[in-house]
């Protein structure tokens, strides 16, 4: 089998793709922007598709339509309506166009067959599966996945010079959506997870949802004089969902 030498990061609230060639990973950045990484949101306008940032600023216009941190809902049944096209997406397929907008930033012509996808150590088969299948929807052939907390150990002793130390390492990996902690053994060279724990609703987009409703939503009580204003700001497709998504973008 051929080396696989691309890797993605398929993150909550961002993604980014990389590949390894003489001894360095080389970051690939996006031809519009040139930022390196890629917003995990898709938004759905009545004549075209947004992925990425532009997506996320969408966000402000029709909340309705843009759909974000999906990754928490790999490996359910969960389905996101989409009122412009009057279809439900499944987290699978929302990922795989994100993965599909990845392979976009590659400006070597290559096409890559084979993958590594990183994915939470907390997942479990349900959700590995669905990351993979999601690759295979996004066009590669063949995809391999590897733990984040794995990815990150492999990154630093590959950069350190204590690659032949063996010993434990607690490992904390706190994401846009999720956080896990690993305890990595390394013993005669080899690497792997002895134990972890993890919570797949517990990362950035809940410090924001918090930033809301503890510290913004107070100030902003006491001067519109609004009973029940933050359970009317979080109501679906209520009069105030603009606003929230707006305090969102202010609170990230």
């Amino acid at each position: 089998m051929k080396a696989v030498n691309f890797g993605i990061d398929l993150g909550t609230t961002n993604s980014l793709i990389a590949r390894f060639e003489n001894e360095n990973v080389v970051l690939f950045k996006n031809p519009i922007g040139h930022k390196e990484s890629l917003a995990s949101v898709v938004a759905f306008r009545k004549d075209r598709v947004l992925i990425g940032d532009k997506a996320r600023e969408y966000l402000q216009k029709d909340p309705v339509n843009v759909f974000g941190s999906f990754k928490r809902r790999m490996g359910t049944d969960y389905k996101f309506y989409v009122v412009n096209i009057d279809e439900n997406m499944t987290p699978v397929e929302l990922s795989a166009m994100i993965l599909k907008e990845l392979k976009r930033f590659i400006h070597t012509a290559e096409e890559p067959e084979a993958v590594v996808i990183t994915i939470p150590a907390s997942f479990d088969t349900m959700q590995a599966t669905a990351t993979k299948e999601a690759g295979m929807k996004a066009g590669f052939q063949e995809v391999f996945l590897l733990q984040e907390p794995i990815a990150a150990s492999l990154a630093y002793f590959n950069h350190t010079n204590q690659s032949d130390e063996d010993g434990l390492w607690l490992v904390y990996d706190l994401g846009g959506g999720t956080v896990d902690i690993a305890l990595i053994e390394t013993k005669e060279g080899e690497m792997k997870v002895k134990d972890h724990e993890g919570h797949n609703f517990l990362g950035g987009v809940d410090f924001d949802s918090l930033i809301i409703e503890k510290l913004f939503v107070p100030k902003m009580s006491g001067k519109l004089n609004i009973d029940n204003f933050y359970e009317q700001l979080i109501e679906r497709y209520g009069k105030y969902e603009k606003i929230y998504y707006y305090l969102l973008y202010l609170a990230e």
